[in-house]
């Protein structure tokens, strides 16, 4: 009960905070936009037809090809506007929630009571990712109406794509907490996080490089090194992948017009290094990540705990 009462706080604090207003406000403007197109052999109509683009891009027989559409609210929308601009937004959010927490006169008060110092930690953490779960589950319903009712693609497993963005959260609110409990500053927490996020998908993108350019292998001291960094840092770029699988939706490459050679070379790396992290076992991908997680969570844990305030 001790800590779902600091979850339910948490929780509440979020919804005093305007941010929590201005991404729902985003998820309503995402699904209005989205409403306004519409999906015709051979065209596609904005704004309810005003206007309308001869393309063959979505058509293969005389027939919409919907995993191309499904690729579009997978990869481009759920991706850019709830994987990255509402994490952002989030960790915005939920940044100064430990800070605040942490400011004299309010943390005498829950010092004094009957509970101990990990619970605080496990509360307002689990408010935090409880305010993202709300976010995540907005847009995705949202979306997922959307493109039913409007474009007729109905993605049951799309709803996966909200575990996902909670499992991306976490990642770097992991991150978000510790340097909070270090540093009680608010844009400390803000500039980490983001750098960390940076960093993260940075080790993940090199590593595809080496896979696309297998002639790099030659370096051997850097190649297996990024390979142990990938394994030990959060995986933030494979929960995109994993949420295209999923859902069966289309590769962005199939949107590439034809190349020429040295273009079609590159593509063909590239869906080359992407089939490789799409074997990867998912419970393994996201499992080392969250040992991350749980470690870096642990060690914030153990800095509150011995904390002289």
């Amino acid at each position: 009960m001790q800590i779902w009462a600091l979850i339910v706080d948490s929780f509440r604090e979020s919804l005093d905070r305007k941010i929590f207003w201005v991404m729902l406000v985003i998820s309503l403007a995402v699904a209005a936009a989205m409403f306004g197109f519409s999906f015709e052999p051979n065209r596609i109509n904005v704004l309810f037809g005003t206007w309308s683009i001869e393309s063959d891009l979505f058509t293969v027989g005389g027939a919409i090809r919907t995993d191309l559409i499904a690729s579009i609210i997978v990869e481009w929308i759920a991706d850019v506007v709830l994987g990255s601009v509402g994490i952002f937004l989030a960790l915005i959010a939920t940044a100064g929630f430990f800070p605040a927490m942490m400011e004299r006169g309010g943390i005498e008060v829950l010092l004094s009571k009957p509970f101990p110092r990990w619970k605080l930690v496990l509360g307002k953490y689990i408010g935090s990712l409880t305010f993202m779960a709300v976010q995540a589950a907005i847009f995705v319903a949202l979306t997922f109406l959307v493109a039913g009712f409007r474009w007729n693609v109905w993605l049951p497993r799309y709803f996966l794509v909200i575990s996902l963005m909670i499992v991306m959260f976490s990642y770097l609110f992991s991150v978000s907490t510790l340097v909070a409990v270090y540093t009680r500053s608010t844009v400390t927490v803000i500039l980490i996080t983001m750098f960390a996020w940076i960093g993260f998908t940075g080790v993940q993108s090199m590593g595809d490089y080496f896979e696309m350019y297998p002639e790099l292998r030659e370096y051997r001291s850097a190649y297996n090194g990024l390979r142990v960094a990938r394994w030990i840092v959060p995986k933030t770029s494979d929960l995109t992948l994993l949420a295209r699988k999923w859902t069966r939706s289309a590769s962005p490459t199939d949107f590439v017009p034809d190349a020429d050679e040295k273009g079609r070379d590159m593509i063909d790396r590239a869906e080359k290094a992407e089939r490789l992290r799409l074997d990867l076992n998912p419970a393994a991908t996201i499992g080392s990540a969250l040992l991350f997680e749980a470690a870096v969570l642990m060690i914030a844990i153990w800095k509150f705990s011995r904390k002289d305030f």
